[in-house]
């Protein structure tokens, strides 16, 4: 792996990678959380056992039902991070930046193998200020995870058909192959456009076609040897959030992609351009590139038709493996065009301004945990009321910062109240639920107006809570 770096590109790619973890620790000092990642918070808990973590990934919350629908590997391997590390929010989502900080290096590793040219640092500079990027490596979801290992699947597959690998190398392909399968279903369309590489390029590279059918059949046996129950569990499922609606063929994922309209709009109208420009070579040269290109097609179409014959999955999540496969195909097909310095440089200079730009602007609008436990820790009362489920009690809890401080929670949900003194945090109307939508308070946060033997002496606004301070009648 070290011939991919070279003394001359080292300190350049060292740069690039301090400005890809910069840019995704400083957005999470920035970070809270919201409803997936306090369902995942709950499920992953180390400090109950196995049995009890697969009841809850099946959907027990402890006062309602909702399954999880992610394969359970990577819960499982959270769950034991956390264990060693501490069961803190903060600390889940630090698991998650790993794989997306180390995923840069395999993005340089893989546009290498497709083309050769080590210095280049397009590809690797568009994926580490990439906006969809960034954001997903923050997330308490199993998105790094998946981006990482399809990298390390589709990079070791290049290696399979360019080498004569030993059987230890076969052996570690299969593994991986079947970490990154058993990580998220949708990565199965990887293996449909390996597939279709290999029976369009099996005379041009001469690839072994029995040796492949054996290598995929075997891993394709193990994946359903492992994950059967979760497969037959999850194709049951006969609706999904996200449905097909014609507005997704305007965009394709690449608005929600690139961080904002106008870059989704240049990295389409590029990604269409240089396709129908090169047909030909796209579909039938030896261009390794040429497997990003069928993997990337196939993910599309076969998400498409899953959609239409099954239940709904357009989510660009649900796809986030093949972002960095279109950013590497990209920047290796533009060395073809005409005016290629031009287009390299409008894109690193658009990027730049989109990254800057919508920085903090994620779709998802998240609860300010952090600000409200601040503003409690300097207050004196340091007890925390809250009417809200067992999941969102338990992520609060999960903050370093409610630990830290000593903060205790109580259950309002009994109604019983013995302290003389304390804060009411409620969660009022989401904008992750109802955007910007202004709606009456929720009935479940006037639990303590008009309480006899309570007066509220403190009332706060922030977004997305009632927080209000009770202290007890003399």
């Amino acid at each position: 792996m070290l011939k991919f770096f070279t003394k001359s590109n080292l300190l350049i790619l060292i740069s690039i990678f301090a400005l890809s973890t910069l840019l995704r620790f400083y957005y999470f000092y920035h970070l809270d959380s919201w409803f997936d990642e306090w369902n995942m918070i709950y499920t992953v808990d180390p400090n109950i056992t196995n049995e009890e973590t697969w009841k809850r990934f099946f959907g027990d919350r402890g006062d309602h039902i909702l399954p999880e629908y992610y394969p359970p590997i990577n819960a499982f391997i959270l769950k034991y991070f956390l264990k060693f590390t501490g069961y803190f929010i903060e600390n889940a989502r630090i698991y998650s930046l790993i794989f997306g900080c180390l995923s840069t290096f395999l993005v340089h590793i893989l546009y290498t193998s497709i083309a050769g040219n080590k210095k280049n640092y397009l590809a690797v500079f568009l994926f580490s200020i990439n906006l969809f990027l960034i954001w997903q490596s923050n997330e308490i979801r199993p998105h790094a995870f998946v981006v990482f290992f399809s990298l390390l699947s589709i990079i070791l597959f290049i290696h399979l058909i360019n080498k004569k690998p030993n059987i230890f190398f076969i052996t570690i392909y299969i593994g991986i192959s079947l970490l990154m399968l058993s990580s998220w279903p949708f990565t199965l369309t990887i293996f449909f456009g390996k597939t279709l590489y290999i029976f369009i390029h099996r005379n041009i590279k001469k690839i072994p076609l029995f040796k492949f059918f054996l290598i995929f059949f075997t891993i394709l046996c193990f994946y359903i040897f492992f994950n059967y129950d979760y497969l037959v569990y999850h194709l049951q499922r006969d609706s999904h959030y996200t449905i097909l609606k014609l507005s997704f063929f305007t965009n394709f994922h690449f608005r929600s992609f690139f961080g904002s309209i106008f870059m989704g709009a240049i990295f389409l109208i590029l990604f269409a351009f240089m396709f129908l420009k090169y047909i030909k070579k796209n579909l039938h040269d030896e261009d390794n590139s040429n497997i990003l290109f069928y993997i990337i097609v196939s993910s599309y179409f076969l998400t498409i038709l899953y959609s239409i014959f099954k239940a709904g999955v357009i989510s660009p999540k649900y796809l986030i493996f093949v972002l960095p496969l279109i950013i590497v195909w990209i920047s290796h097909k533009i060395k073809y065009l005409k005016f290629n310095k031009l287009i390299t440089f409008l894109l690193v200079f658009f990027g730049v301004l989109n990254t800057s730009y919508f920085f903090f602007k994620n779709p998802i609008d998240r609860p300010p945990f952090k600000k409200a436990i601040n503003i409690i820790s300097k207050s004196d009362s340091l007890n925390v009321a809250t009417v809200d489920s067992t999941v969102f009690i338990n992520a609060l809890k999960s903050y370093k910062a409610f630990k830290k401080n000593k903060l205790v929670s109580i259950d309002l949900r009994s109604g019983k109240i013995i302290e003389k003194k304390f804060w009411l945090l409620c969660k009022n109307n989401p904008r992750f639920e109802v955007g910007n939508q202004i709606r009456p308070t929720e009935e479940k946060c006037k639990i303590m107006d008009n309480k006899k033997g309570y007066k509220e002496s403190k009332n706060i606004k922030i977004e997305d809570f009632i927080l209000k301070q009770f202290i007890k009648n003399e």
